[in-house]
């Protein structure tokens, strides 16, 4: 039964650590055309009227994408820059990465919490 909880512990940490990304633009770039390839494929940032798709590497290393406004519009896969630098940056809409990184904690601590019931809790217990 332990090396039961121990191999699923072992495959859902696993999924976490491998996960390889990179991101051609450096992340969160939309004045820059960018591309984001991890191991399900490859995905370029797009324009959509006044608004671009970017594409980053979450904190898991999967490709994740916000879509930001472009104040002086969007060509060519990138915002357009126009006679002024821009004073902020656009807000981002937020990402659904802490969730399943929330969750994975969450089943890690309760397979934790069996594991040590089962074998230093349940063990201490007197048999009558």
């Amino acid at each position: 039964m332990k090396i039961i909880y121990l191999a699923i512990l072992i495959i859902l940490l696993a999924g976490v650590v491998t996960a390889e990304c990179t991101d051609t633009d450096g992340g969160k770039n939309k004045y820059e055309s960018g591309s984001v390839t991890d191991v399900q494929g490859s995905y370029s940032d797009s324009c959509s009227d006044q608004d671009i798709k970017e594409y980053f590497c979450s904190v898991e290393g999967v490709a994740s994408y916000t879509v930001l406004p472009c104040v002086n519009g969007c060509e060519e896969n990138q915002c357009l820059l126009g006679n002024d630098t821009p004073v902020a940056a656009a807000p981002e809409e937020e990402s659904s990465s802490n969730v399943k990184l929330y969750f994975y904690g969450v089943i890690i601590l309760i397979m934790l919490g069996i594991y040590l019931y089962l074998t230093k809790f349940r063990s201490k217990k007197k048999r009558y």
